[in-house]
Formats: C-alpha cells, structure tokens, sequence
C-alpha cells in the first residue's frame, strides 16, 4: 500500500533535548535530585567547616572538594535551563519560518484571480 505517510513533526535534536529536560523539569523527580545536589553541597561545605584539625593540606582538599561540589550542582542546573532556552529559540525560529511562509502562501493566493485556482487552494 502506497497511500500517503502520515505527518511526522520533524524537530531538531536541540529541540528533542529541550523538550526533553522541559519534561524532567516539570517531573517531581528533578526536585528531588535538585534537593539531593544540594544537599552533597551542603555536606561537603560541612564537612569543611566544621573540620577539627589545623592540617593544611586536609584543608585544602576538603575546600577542594566543597568548592566542586557547588560549581557542579550550580552548572548542571543552569545547563539544563541553557539547553531548554536554546531549544525553545530554535523551535520559535522555526515556527516564525511556518509564519511567514504562510503569509506569502497567502498573499499570492489573494492576488490570483479566483477562477484559476486549483480547487482546495484557498
């Protein structure tokens, strides 16, 4: 059988991938792992802070180790929001593509006089 395809939206992986995280977003679990971060961060911050030596390279490691705690829960968190952003960028890109070929579609049907068009055009 060789009858017509049914439509398939075609997207962009950037757009996939925003849907995607959109959905983790909206998930009760992406509270949960945010929470989770946080709390890593706050254990390895405490562990720093109340750290009962004065050894100076335990110090700096322990530093080490609630400095990449922080920048990790801060950069993936803004990451998925980067990757949302630039998703929904490209899918108002390409919807304001549908916009305006609909409205040249549309002017040249206006300026076609209406006995020439081709049944079902209008």
């Amino acid at each position: 059988m060789n009858g017509p395809e049914p439509f398939t939206p075609r997207t962009t992986e950037t757009i996939e991938r925003a849907n995607r995280f959109l959905a983790f977003r909206d998930s009760p679990a992406f509270h949960e792992i945010f929470r989770l971060s946080q709390s890593l961060v706050d254990t390895a911050t405490a562990a720093l802070v109340d750290y009962p030596g004065w050894d100076k390279d335990q110090i700096a490691v322990l530093k080490a180790r609630a400095q990449a705690a922080k920048e990790h829960h801060a950069l993936m968190f803004s990451s998925i929001q980067e990757t949302i952003n630039l998703g929904v960028a490209e899918a108002a890109n390409s919807l304001s593509a549908i916009e305006a070929s609909d409205k040249l579609r549309d002017q040249v049907l206006r300026k076609m006089d209406s006995e020439s068009r081709v049944p079902g055009s209008y």
